[in-house]
């Protein structure tokens, strides 16, 4: 199970390279980048760090 994570942060990624692209971004709601910009940057921030987090291994897994 364990490529199954690196799996799920490439797909975060490609969400948070799309976001940029369009301005918006969906949390529970749409975040428009020149409406809410502190907001869209956060949540942003926040998908980047769970994205990049899916790398890497925090427990003591057996391998």
């Amino acid at each position: 199970m364990r490529s199954f994570w690196p799996f799920v942060g490439i797909l975060l990624l490609i969400w948070v390279a799309y976001d940029l692209y369009a301005g918006y971004t969906i949390l529970w709601d749409v975040v428009y980048k020149k409406v809410e910009p502190t907001k869209y940057w956060a949540v942003l921030g926040g998908w980047t760090l769970l994205a990049l987090s899916c790398f890497f291994s925090w427990g003591g897994e057996e391998e």
